[in-house]
Formats: structure tokens, C-alpha cells, sequence
């Protein structure tokens, strides 16, 4: 008896040892299928808590350290016999991935919203500086010469006839704003066209696309249509801003006041919306988050590739795998809009990417939303249906939910087929959601902290 209480110490300790090492390997497992079904919260695969970061290291040394003390109690004699029957085992088992499974959902997970660490406050808002306007200069008037008086035969100088002046031809006013005089037929000349043609057309790889809305103002023109090849679906808005101010977001500055896509759309008054990067819900805090002009969040970007929309209307997206991205010299350039999601989707000549700067866990194939550029002033939303729960708008939703989703991969060959310059993996799964017309496309069946949408600028 002696023998074995001599051993008390390093049997409390080894015991100690075995139930962490259950509980982080629970809390590991637990990580993943959190990443799985809410890749915006990178606790394993972008984190850079060192906890998480490292976990896989602290679990493979704690289980050596374990594994090595106990083998030598064992050797020792310094347990009883029925200390390790099956039964006992389950039941401290059970225990540990109840005790992990709490832990990782409350601590990692809600206390982010408990303790407000990634809410925006109004004190840590700040607007980004607008460039000086440039003078438009005065013309000047060319003087024209006169000519010189042709002597008469006999000699005398006549008076000088005046040369009548040639009216110049009129010169069209340039049309203000990002599109200037392009695409000038699809704008109105101030009042507001809506219209619903569902008119078809099947496209070469048997693709049915289907014009289910169009918005024309003299500001603003969205037109959507939808696809379906086989079972998959999906939806495209196309659309045409004079100004800037017209892509607006809409967001939540904390976790507390977080809405489905569709709520923010109907708040809002939006043309056409779709959700965005859902910043509160980084689980790390990085990244570089601008929104109407205003920086929400100024946070080294690690993890995740970065994409900018400028106040002249160009967008950009920033690449984490290559030089790191200057955040300084970005606000430099007069931003509007910045997420911090990704990943970016074509290369810098718009050609498909085959390798992405995110988890291979959300490279498979998922309900997407992405943003599309072709020129500044014309983007485009995309939003993909695929196998996740669907939530209903008063019985409006369009599509089901057979539609398989896309790989990366295939968004990023649709976004290079469409002849996009760039384009941006947004949040996906179950936030995917495009809302227009009190209309809904997509799955909508978890609350997000923002939206990205189009809006008759003021």
C-alpha cells in the first residue's frame, strides 16, 4: 500500500495530463467542424492565436509526455487493477469531450461576443481621406487672323470685307461619373424602369439563363439573371453605378446586432444585395475592413487575401501568399470599400486560378458568393445554391436546394468565362444569399454582420 501512495503525486499528475490531452484533442476535433461550417472563423487553419495555432504541436508533445509517464507508473506498479476497465474508461471519455466541447463553444467561440472583442465602436472609425477635385480649366478662345485687304485694279485699297464666322458644331456634355458616356443607353433619363421579362436563352454548354429582373435609373442599372445546368443554380447581377456611392454596405458593428442578408436588404431599401465578408466573425481580428469610406478595422492582413474597391470605382485584390499587404499604402489611395474573406479568385490578367490562399476545406463544393469587376462603375454579384438548409421569405424564394454548389475552382472559371478583370470569394455555406424585389436567391439561414449592395446614390 506504502508502494503505491509514494506514487500518489505523479498518478494525479498523469491523470491531469490524460484529461487536457482528451479535452484539446475534443477542442481540436471541434475547431474543424467549426471551420467546416464557418470557414469565416479560421480558429485552426488561419488562426493566430498561439493555442490554436499550435495545437497540433501541444497535443503531439503532450501525448509523448503523457504516454511516456504513464508507462513508467505502469512499470512502477503504481496502479490498481481496476482502475482501467472498459467501463471507467468510457465514462471519463464521455466526460472529457463533454468538458472540451463546452469549452471550445463558450470560451473560443462565444467569447469573442461576450467580451465585445470584435465589435466597431464609433471611436475607432475613421474616414478615409477624398482626393482633391480637379479644376476643369477655362477654354481659350484662339484668336483668328485677319486677312489682308486685296488691292483693287485700280489701285485703291478697298475697305477690308469681313469673313463671316463659322458656327462650330455643338460638343456633347460629358456624362459625369465612373461610366461616363459608356453603356449611356441603359440609363434613363431620370425615371425609374422595373421590369421582370423572364425571357430564356439556352448558351452552348446547355446552360438555361433566364433575365428575371431589371432596375434602370439615370444613376444606377441592375440586371439579373438566372442559371441552371442540370441541377445547379445560380444567380448573376449585373450591374452598372455613375457613382460609387451607389455600391453601398450596410453592417452590424457588433456581434449582438447581426441579421440574415435579406433583413439588412429590406432595411436598407437595397436594388439588389448580397451578403459580404462578415468581418465580426473573424474569429483573429485581422485584416483591413473599409466600408462607405470609413475604416472599421486596421489589422495586419496574415491569413486571407485582401480585395479593395477604390473611390474611382477600380478594384483590386491583394494576394497574403505573395509580398505582405501594405495596409498604409492602400489607405494612401483613397479606398471605399476593403473584405477580408477571400480568396481572390482570378490572377492579374484575369485568367482562373487553380491554388487558393484558403483552407482546403472550403475549396470543395459549397453555396458561394462572390463580387465581380469588369471596368470601374461595372461589377457583378454572384450567388450559388447549394446542398445547406434554405430560409424561407414569405414563400418567395427562387431555386431549391438540389442545386450541388461549386468548387473554387469552378467559381473561379465562371468569373474568367464572364470576362470579369477580378473577382472576390465572399462568405459562403449558409450566408450565401441574394435578395432584390422583396425576391430571395440563396440560402439565408444564417444571420451575418454585413452586406454589400446597390442603392440610387443621392
Amino acid at each position: 500500500m506504502a508502494k503505491k501512495d509514494k506514487y500518489k503525486v505523479l498518478r494525479i499528475i498523469a491523470s491531469v495530463l490524460a484529461n487536457l490531452l482528451g479535452i484539446l484533442a475534443a477542442n481540436y476535433i471541434t475547431f474543424y467542424i467549426l471551420d467546416h461550417y464557418n470557414p469565416g472563423m479560421h480558429f485552426v487553419t488561419y488562426s493566430t492565436f498561439p493555442l490554436t495555432q499550435y495545437l497540433h504541436v501541444i497535443l503531439a508533445a503532450l501525448a509523448v509526455i503523457t504516454g511516456i509517464l504513464y508507462l513508467i507508473l505502469f512499470r512502477l506498479g503504481a496502479f490498481k487493477k481496476n482502475w482501467f476497465r472498459p467501463k471507467r474508461l468510457v465514462i471519463l471519455l464521455i466526460a472529457d469531450i463533454l468538458v472540451a466541447g463546452a469549452f471550445a463553444m463558450t470560451v473560443n467561440t462565444h467569447a469573442f461576443d461576450w467580451l465585445h472583442l470584435r465589435d466597431i465602436t464609433e471611436a475607432t472609425i475613421v474616414a478615409v481621406a477624398t482626393p482633391e477635385p480637379t479644376a476643369t480649366p477655362e477654354p481659350t478662345a484662339v484668336p483668328t487672323a485677319t486677312p489682308e485687304p486685296t488691292p483693287a485694279p485700280d489701285g485703291s485699297t478697298p475697305e477690308p470685307t469681313e469673313e463671316p464666322t463659322a458656327t462650330p458644331e455643338p460638343t456633347a456634355t460629358p456624362i459625369p461619373g465612373l461610366l461616363g458616356d459608356k453603356y449611356a443607353d441603359k440609363f434613363t433619363d431620370g425615371q425609374v424602369v422595373i421590369s421582370e421579362p423572364n425571357t430564356q436563352e439556352t448558351l452552348a454548354d446547355g446552360t438555361v439563363k433566364t433575365l428575371v429582373y431589371s432596375y434602370a435609373s439615370d444613376k444606377v442599372v441592375v440586371e439579373i439573371s438566372h442559371y441552371q445546368l442540370k441541377k445547379l443554380e445560380y444567380q448573376i447581377a449585373d450591374l452598372y453605378v455613375r457613382d460609387i456611392k451607389s455600391l453601398w454596405a450596410d453592417y452590424a458593428a457588433g456581434s449582438g446586432d447581426t441579421r440574415k442578408a435579406s433583413e439588412f436588404g429590406r432595411q436598407l431599401g437595397a436594388i439588389v444585395c448580397v451578403n459580404s465578408d462578415y468581418f465580426v466573425n473573424n474569429a483573429t481580428n485581422e485584416g483591413l475592413v473599409i466600408r462607405n469610406g470609413f475604416v472599421l478595422r486596421n489589422n495586419p492582413c496574415i491569413n486571407a487575401d485582401l480585395c479593395v474597391i477604390y473611390q474611382d470605382g477600380s478594384m483590386r485584390c491583394y494576394e497574403c501568399k505573395g509580398d505582405p499587404i501594405d495596409n498604409d499604402a492602400i489607405l494612401g489611395q483613397y479606398p471605399y470599400h476593403s473584405f477580408y474573406f477571400g480568396p481572390s479568385l482570378l490572377d492579374e490578367t484575369g485568367n482562373a486560378k487553380t491554388e487558393f490562399a484558403s483552407p482546403q476545406n472550403i475549396n470543395g463544393v459549397n453555396p458561394r458568393t462572390a463580387i465581380g469587376y469588369y471596368e470601374p462603375g461595372h461589377y457583378a454579384f454572384l450567388c450559388v445554391l447549394g446542398t445547406r438548409s434554405m430560409h424561407s421569405l414569405s414563400g418567395k424564394n427562387l431555386g431549391n436546394g438540389n442545386s450541388p454548389g461549386m468548387k473554387m475552382t469552378e467559381l473561379s472559371e465562371l468569373c474568367a468565362g464572364l470576362g470579369m478583370q477580378a473577382a472576390y470569394n465572399l462568405d459562403g455555406g449558409g450566408s450565401s444569399s441574394m435578395y432584390w424585389n422583396e425576391k430571395l436567391f440563396g440560402h439565408n439561414s444564417r444571420a451575418t454582420s454585413d452586406i454589400i449592395a446597390i442603392v440610387d446614390a443621392q
